[in-house]
């Protein structure tokens, strides 16, 4: 428990307050499971076809988009280098249900189609605790990709953007070190991920353009390296 809190005081909006009192609440609760993919494509009708399969099996396995689109296209890259042309993040109610989509016989089917229509990493990542519910309204993400060289100079950062996400409603729906995130297909390397819900894109680009979190990203930036990715989230359906 106390390991997992410190964890999150080190990835993109440290020492959150909010997201320390969700875990401390509920440590033992039900943990929801996560994929995001992050892909490119060289054959966009192929694609087109394997995707035209996916809503009936995400049923099935209740499996839900909490976001899709590609660069330019409900995806901005605020901060370093993202070579992938577009990203899906979508949410299971429990932690196996990553897996049991991902091996299911209608999955295994599925994905022979889109084989050689591009190249796909694909993560499966651990939830917060008790965070079961679905979104409501059109919610939007910030996601970072990110490795840490110095902790130690994170604290004056977090100490900044922790009160500023509190401000902007934002809370963490998820954060792993490399040991957290199983890797489902492709390369993903020593990183780690962390991914913040805000409840619209307004309210995300209020917190990021804050001047006064602008003024500390150099701090984090100088402890790592990090991608950081805006993306617009799916209208929750009534």
């Amino acid at each position: 428990m106390i390991k997992h809190i410190v964890g999150l005081t080190l990835t993109l909006l440290a020492m959150s307050s909010p997201v320390q009192a969700q875990q401390a609440a509920a440590p033992d609760a039900p943990l929801p499971g996560y994929t995001f993919v992050m892909g490119s494509t060289t054959d966009r009708e192929v694609l087109g076809k394997y995707a035209r399969t996916l809503p009936a099996i995400y049923e099935k396995y209740q499996g839900y988009y909490l976001a899709s689109g590609g660069v330019g296209r409900g995806v901005r890259v605020l901060e370093g280098e993202f070579k992938d042309q577009s990203v899906i993040l979508a949410k299971f109610p429990a932690m196996d249900g990553p897996n049991s989509f991902w091996w299911s016989p209608e999955y295994r089917e599925s994905v022979e189609i889109r084989k050689g229509a591009g190249t796909f990493n694909v993560l499966k990542l651990k939830g917060t605790p008790g965070d079961l519910d679905k979104p409501t309204g059109k919610p939007a993400y910030l996601i970072s990709i990110f490795s840490v060289k110095d902790r130690t100079k994170l604290k004056p950062y977090g100490d900044v953007a922790g009160p500023l996400l509190k401000v902007a409603g934002g809370k963490f729906i998820l954060t792993g070190g490399r040991k957290d995130i199983e890797l489902l297909e492709g390369e993903f390397g020593n990183k780690n991920v962390s991914i913040i819900q805000f409840p619209s894109l307004e309210a995300l680009r209020k917190f990021y353009d804050d001047p006064a979190y602008q003024k500390v990203i150099p701090i984090r930036q100088s402890a790592g390296e990090y991608t950081i990715l805006e993306i617009d989230g799916v209208q929750a359906s009534n």
